[in-house]
C-alpha cells in the first residue's frame, strides 16, 4: 500500500498547535452570500470600546469604565470602539489592553501576559500574569503555570505549577489530581474488548473469547522511566515502544493476565485481564450505575466536522471525507451532538463556519472542532496552518491561519471546548497540565471529579501527530489516527475525562503503527492563548 503523507495543521511558536474539531448545533444552511463570508474571512480583532454614558436620575450621568474585547471588525465599529487590524502584530495589539491593565482589570492583564509570551518577552509576560493571578482569574494562573511548567525565560517550578494548577481549577478535589507529572500507565490493546472506557475501577476486565492459544498485547508507558515490569509476577521486558505480547491459553477456567509496571520514582500502575471460554461466560454481576450525562453536561452539544480532501493544488487526499463521515456518526449517535459536516470547504467557508459556531455556542455548550486535511508550517514564522480545498500551495494568504481558528476559541462562550486534528505539526503541547481522574475511583466516586471538570472553562486539542507528517491511510478506508479514535469512541460506556480518551486512542494507534513503522505521536494537551482555564473536556454517551 503506498501511504500518502498528510500534512496537517502545524503549531505555532505560542505553545499551541493542533487541528480542530468542535461540535456545533446549528441548522441553518452554510451557503452564505459573499459578503457575509468575506466578513467572516477578515477574523477578529482587537477592540478597545469607549465608556457608556449613563443617566443617574434627573440630572446627573456617569461614565462606565472602556472594556476591551475580541470582536469582529464591524461590530467593534458598531460599538464606537478602536481595534489594531487583524494582520498587525501582538506588539501593536498590546497598546489597545494596556490602559485596562494599568487599570487593575484582571482579565486585560491576562490578556497583556499573552501578547507578551508570544512576543517572546517571558519576564513582562510574567509579570501580568502574576498580577491576573494574584486576583485570582484562573486563565492568568494557567498561562503561569504552562511558563512555570515549560521554564520559558523563567526557572521551572513543580511545585509552584502544582499550586496554581490547582487554584485555577477551584481547589482540591477528591480523586482529581493537578500535577505536572505523568503517572505510569499500563493499557491492554488487543483484544478491543479490554479497553473500555472508563476503565473497572479495580483495573479488571473480563473478556469473551474462543477456547485454544490466543495473544494479548498490552503497552506500558512510563514517563518518568521504567523500573520493572512484570506479567503473572515474572519480571518482562518491554520492547523499545513499551510493548508486550503474552501468549495465553483460553479452556474452561480464565486465563488471568496481572502487568503490573513500576517507573523509576517508585509509582506502580497495573492493568488485570481474564480471558473466558465464550460459552462459558459468566453471568455478569450488576455494576454501579454510571453518572447520567444530563447530570454532568448542561447545555447542547455541537459539533463542526471538517474534512477536505479533494485539493485543487496540493495532493489529494484518500480518507479524510470517509473519516469525517464516521466520526460525525459516532458523536451524533452514541454522544448526542449535533453535527455539521462540511466537506471540501474553502477559507471563506472554513472560517464562515467557525464564526457561526462561535456566534452559536451558549455558555454552557459543549463544542468539538474535527479537521481532516492537509496543514503546514510556515519556517519562517512558525505559524501553523489549516490549507482550504481551493489553497494555493505556495500563497499562504489563501490559507487558515491557527492563530484565527484559536482566536474564534478564546472568543466562543463555550464552556467546554475540543479541537480533534487528524493533522501534523501539532508542536510543543504540554498534557501534563491537564488533570487526572484516579483510575481506582467507583462510577459513583467519580461522579464528584467529573463533576468539578465540566464545571470549568475547558479549550483542548487532540492532535494525530507532533512535528513529523503523518499517514493518510494506513487501515481499511480510514487513516490510522481516526481509526484509532472510532475505535475507543466505541469503547466509551459511561462519562470519561477526554485525556482518558486520549490515552485509549494513543495506546490503540501506537499498536496499529507497528506494522508500518511508524514515527507519528498523537497529542493532547490545552490550547495555548484560547482562553483555557483548568479541567478537561467530559465525554458522556447518551
Amino acid at each position: 500500500m503506498v501511504c500518502v503523507m498528510r500534512m496537517r495543521l502545524v503549531s505555532a511558536a505560542v505553545g499551541l498547535a493542533c487541528l480542530l474539531a468542535a461540535p456545533l448545533t446549528w441548522a441553518d444552511s452554510l451557503d452564505r452570500t459573499q459578503q457575509e463570508d468575506a466578513q467572516a474571512a477578515d477574523g477578529l480583532v482587537h477592540c478597545l470600546f469607549p465608556g457608556q454614558v449613563r443617566r443617574l436620575g434627573a440630572f446627573a450621568t456617569s461614565v462606565t469604565p472602556r472594556r476591551a474585547a475580541r470582536v469582529a471588525p464591524k461590530d467593534c465599529a458598531a460599538g464606537g470602539g478602536e481595534y489594531i487590524e487583524a494582520q498587525d502584530t501582538s506588539s501593536a495589539a498590546t497598546k489597545v489592553w494596556l490602559p485596562l491593565a494599568a487599570d487593575g482589570v484582571p482579565e486585560a492583564q491576562a490578556t497583556v501576559g499573552e501578547l507578551y509570551e508570544r512576543q517572546g518577552q517571558y519576564g513582562l509576560a510574567k509579570a501580568w500574569y502574576e498580577k491576573a493571578a494574584a486576583q485570582g482569574l484562573a486563565r492568568a494562573q494557567f498561562g503561569l503555570a504552562a511558563m512555570l511548567d515549560k521554564g520559558l525565560g523563567v526557572p521551572r517550578n513543580s511545585a509552584r505549577v502544582a499550586e496554581l494548577l490547582t487554584a485555577a481549577g477551584g481547589g482540591a478535589v477528591a480523586g482529581l489530581a493537578y500535577s505536572n507529572r505523568e503517572q505510569p500507565r499500563v493499557a491492554f490493546v488487543t483484544p478491543t474488548a479490554a479497553t473500555p472506557l472508563p476503565r473497572p475501577a479495580d483495573g479488571r476486565v473480563v473478556v469473551e473469547a474462543e477456547a485454544g492459544p490466543a495473544t494479548v498485547i498490552a503497552r506500558v508507558l512510563a514517563p518518568a522511566g521504567l523500573a520493572s515490569v512484570k506479567v503473572n509476577g515474572q519480571v518482562q521486558t518491554p520492547d523499545e515502544q513499551g510493548f508486550l505480547s503474552i501468549p495465553v491459553t483460553v479452556g474452561e477456567g480464565q486465563a488471568e493476565v496481572l502487568v503490573q509496571a513500576q517507573d523509576r520514582d517508585g509509582v506502580v500502575a497495573q492493568a488485570q485481564l481474564a480471558l473466558v471460554q465464550r460459552s462459558a461466560q459468566p453471568a455478569a454481576k450488576a455494576s454501579e450505575a454510571p453518572t447520567p450525562a444530563a447530570a454532568l453536561l448542561k447545555g447542547r452539544r455541537l459539533a463542526l466536522v471538517v474534512a477536505n480532501q479533494a485539493y485543487q493544488h496540493w495532493p489529494r487526499l484518500d480518507t479524510p471525507v470517509a473519516d469525517a463521515q464516521s466520526v460525525s456518526e459516532a458523536l451524533r449517535k452514541r454522544f448526542g451532538f449535533d453535527v455539521t459536516l462540511l466537506q471540501n470547504a474553502t477559507r471563506q467557508q472554513l472560517l464562515a463556519a467557525l464564526n457561526r459556531l462561535r456566534m452559536q455556542a451558549g455558555p454552557e455548550d459543549q463544542v468539538v472542532v474535527y479537521y481532516a486535511g492537509h496543514g503546514q508550517m510556515d519556517q519562517v514564522t512558525a505559524r501553523g496552518y489549516w490549507i482550504p480545498v481551493d489553497g494555493d500551495d505556495k500563497d499562504i494568504a489563501q490559507w487558515v491561519s491557527v492563530i484565527d481558528v484559536t482566536d474564534q476559541l478564546a472568543a466562543m462562550q463555550a464552556r467546554h471546548v475540543m479541537v480533534i486534528a487528524d493533522s501534523c505539526y501539532s508542536g510543543t503541547l504540554t498534557r501534563s497540565l491537564i488533570p487526572q481522574v484516579d483510575q481506582a475511583l467507583s462510577a459513583a466516586q467519580r461522579q464528584g471529579p467529573l463533576s468539578h471538570l465540566a464545571r470549568q472553562r475547558v479549550r483542548v486539542a487532540m492532535t494525530s501527530g507532533g512535528l513529523e507528517p503523518v499517514v493518510d491511510g494506513g487501515s481499511v478506508d480510514h487513516s490510522l489516527f481516526a481509526r484509532s479514535l472510532l475505535d475507543m469512541l466505541d469503547q466509551v460506556n459511561a462519562p470519561v475525562s477526554a485525556q482518558e480518551l486520549f490515552q485509549g486512542v494513543q495506546a490503540r494507534f501506537a499498536h496499529l503503527a507497528r506494522r508500518l513503522s511508524i514515527a507519528q505521536q498523537p497529542q493532547y494537551a490545552p490550547i495555548g492563548f484560547a482562553g483555557h482555564e483548568a479541567g478537561d473536556f467530559v465525554l458522556a454517551p447518551m
